[in-house]
């Protein structure tokens, strides 16, 4: 990724930022999957030339209704070609020399300008290369395919963990070229750094160093990071002292003219009523700064009081009180004011209009450091390393200080390329970032590396293998995670958030409550594995037992890849799986016969030593799905994974309100598996499986 000077790298794109960063990624992968197996012969490009990009963005539009609640300019578009839309994906000759130059502008600005800035964060991480065809990595990501290394086979971590971990470990900030060579700086390494280093780092201070320096660093900085000669307190420093040159249009001004300083003070989200606000704070400090009176007191007043407040401290306090005022409706008088603020440099300053530029400069910097860590942060703990509960801390920290010196890491933070070297790792159509490339090769590690490493972290567990170690790490992992799960979602907790999920406007409380990086279907499956643990009275491994991805406070990312049911649970009579959707009943008929049918067949062909069982959970059951469940008990059936004849598979429905009985009542989960196997029992068996095979024969014999 390349970013300018002065400019702070983001690995989301401000338009279409979404908090469920990890789950848009896979969205957005699966829908550039989609259009290449159903339109191959397009390639990324705008109409007419390719109908990827709007045919991109409506699926976004399809798949994400719960984020793109408002689309304006695509549905004027929609509206305006009318009848033609057809004609429009035909790319009729006529339609587009008659017609496309009416509607070019919204085509372009409101639909396929913004399928290019939601797939740029794939090509950010290395998942499409620019032309947004989905690379190595891409693949690993989306379908949890991943080759662990050995060190990667020791920690405790899930497939799309690993292909998160592998991507920022790879991520580099690049510098523009300059005398045939780029600077590049590497946030994950500093990440591991300081959290490495061994003194505890407040979260604020961590996202400040982080996203904070760049490739632009002066050489003493680098040189005082590879050498550890730099607390983070200097770190810290050195990027909120950041120095911007003055724009051309202030120099050696005392005075700015309104039609000059809307062009440089300006709001992303609205320019021209921030501007006229940043302005009147301006001429309302010059005049106080000029002549320092009870009436320019008040007036400086009114900007600080007013109901635009919260935008001026922000461009120009860092989002705090811009000076020592008192408090709104108990302000300093004059003479108070003036003793507090005496040394505060938008007063003492005699150079007014770039110390008002520097407070603007520095303030929007602080603020951009502050919106766009939003997205670094969750990707760092999706890789299932990164706390951020309290303060940053990295999860098995005793390992990974096995695994990577710190002294190595630091020496890596910040280096160069040459423009050849750069285009090789990441601009080329097959370059190394987009590679589904293992810790080992990444960090450069021999096998003899990878030896001793092994070695050190058996001998610091007191274990004999790399088998044991991976068993040891996964059962602490597992004990973490229960005692978070007892902590955060107790019983009654449970019984709380259960209900809310019956009304979809509740989604906004949800995520709050739980995780707002998810979506509310992938929480309702995380709470009813949760709950399904009360009722069996915590007698399995709940962790193991589900099929999402976690991040490193153990809260629900997504639903992972794979062919395999919700959650697969074994006890020791028995392996229950459970279905869980949030769908509606007509929805559970198109959405659900299919796969949980091939989930339950699949999981009694694969566990034929023990009983299985499936149960199928919603919030609303459809009658017909009720009654086809109980049906399929009476035939035999295939698996598709190993083509083994099945019979007696057991689907049993139950809507979330009984889940909440059960857990009301404190029914134990042995008394609904005999309830369910004595009902299920009655089912007369179909034996004739040749039926179809002899009516066909007696028809055409």
């Amino acid at each position: 990724m390349i970013v300018e000077k002065n400019h702070i790298f983001n690995l989301m794109d401000t338009n279409g930022r979404r908090r469920d960063v990890l789950n848009a990624l896979k969205i957005y992968l699966e829908i550039l999957a989609y259009l290449k197996d159903t339109y191959p012969t397009e390639r990324w490009g705008t109409y007419p030339a390719s109908l990827s990009q709007f045919l991109f963005y409506e699926q976004a539009l399809d798949r994400s209704k719960d984020v793109f609640t408002t689309h304006k300019k695509y549905d004027g578009f929609i509206e305006a070609l009318g009848e033609d839309y057809q004609t429009f994906l035909d790319r009729d000759e006529r339609w587009i020399e008659n017609h496309l130059s009416e509607v070019a502008k919204d085509l372009d600005e409101g639909i396929e300008k913004r399928a290019r800035h939601y797939t740029s964060n794939l090509v950010k991480m290395g998942f499409t290369n620019a032309d947004r065809s989905i690379t190595e990595a891409g693949y690993a990501y989306l379908r949890g395919s991943i080759v662990r290394d050995a060190l990667e086979e020791i920690l405790p971590l899930d497939n799309v963990n690993i292909a998160l971990f592998r991507q920022l470990a790879k991520l580099k900030i690049f510098s523009a070229p300059k005398e045939g060579k780029r600077q590049y700086y590497s946030p994950f390494i500093m990440a591991l750094v300081l959290l490495l280093d061994g003194e505890p780092v407040d979260r604020n201070t961590f996202e400040v160093i982080v996203q904070g320096l760049t490739p632009y660093c002066g050489e003493e900085v680098k040189e005082g990071v590879r050498r550890n000669a730099l607390n983070v307190d200097q770190l810290e420093n050195y990027v909120l002292d950041v120095q911007f040159a003055l724009p051309g249009a202030l120099d050696g001004k005392s005075d700015i003219e309104y039609d000059v300083f809307k062009d440089i003070f300006k709001s992303s989200k609205s320019s021209e009523a921030a501007s006229k606000t940043y302005y009147a704070f301006f001429r309302a400090l010059k005049a106080f700064r000029d002549e320092r009176t009870e009436e320019t007191y008040r007036e400086l007043l009114k900007c600080l009081d007013g109901d635009d407040t919260a935008s001026v401290s922000k461009a120009f306090g860092y989002g705090k009180a811009i000076f020592a005022a008192g408090n709104r409706g108990s302000r300093y008088d004059l003479e108070r004011f003036l003793a507090e603020n005496a040394d505060h440099p938008l007063l003492a300053s005699e150079d007014y209009v770039r110390e008002f530029y520097m407070a603007y400069a520095r303030s929007k910097w602080r603020d951009g450091i502050r919106e766009y860590s939003d997205t670094t942060i969750r990707l760092l703990s999706a890789t299932g390393l990164f706390r951020f509960r309290n303060l940053p801390e990295l999860s098995y920290r005793d390992v990974l200080s096995l695994i990577f010196d710190v002294d190595r890491l630091r020496e890596n933070v910040f280096g160069e390329m040459t423009v050849e070297e750069y285009d090789r790792y990441e601009a080329a159509d097959d370059a190394f970032f987009g590679r589904s490339t293992s810790l080992v090769e990444i960090f450069g590690y021999s096998p003899d590396d990878v030896s001793a490493i092994a070695g050190k972290i058996e001998r610091s567990l007191k274990v004999s293998t790399a088998a044991d170690v991976k068993m040891l790490l996964d059962s602490l992992k597992s004990a973490d995670f229960i005692a978070h799960i007892r902590e955060k979602y107790p019983r009654e907790k449970v019984m709380e958030l259960l209900p809310l999920f019956a009304d979809r406007r509740n989604d906004s409380r949800i995520k709050k409550e739980v995780n707002d990086t998810a979506t509310v279907p992938t929480i309702y499956e995380y709470i009813i594995g949760i709950a399904w643990y009360y009722i069996s009275n915590e007698e399995f491994d709940l962790y193991s037992s589900f099929n999402l991805t976690l991040n490193a406070d153990f809260e629900p990312v997504f639903h992972a890849s794979g062919g395999s049911g919700d959650i697969v649970i074994h006890y020791d009579e028995l392996v229950l799986m459970l279905e869980v959707t949030l769908m509606n009943k007509q929805a559970q008929k198109r959405g659900e016969w299919e796969p949980v049918l091939r989930h339950a067949v699949n999981l009694k062909a694969a566990d034929g030593s023990k009983e299985t069982m499936t149960f199928f959970i919603a919030d609303e059951l459809d009658y017909n799905t009720i009654n086809i469940w109980r049906a399929v008990a009476s035939v035999p059936l295939r698996s598709t994974d190993t083509h083994a004849d099945i019979d007696g598979v057991i689907i049993m429905p139950f809507t979330n309100g009984e889940i909440c009985a059960f857990l009301a009542k404190n029914i134990y989960y042995k008394d609904i598996v005999r309830a369910v196997k004595d009902s299920f029992v009655k089912v007369p068996q179909i034996t004739d499986a040749r039926w179809h095979e002899e009516v066909v024969a007696a028809l055409i014999s």
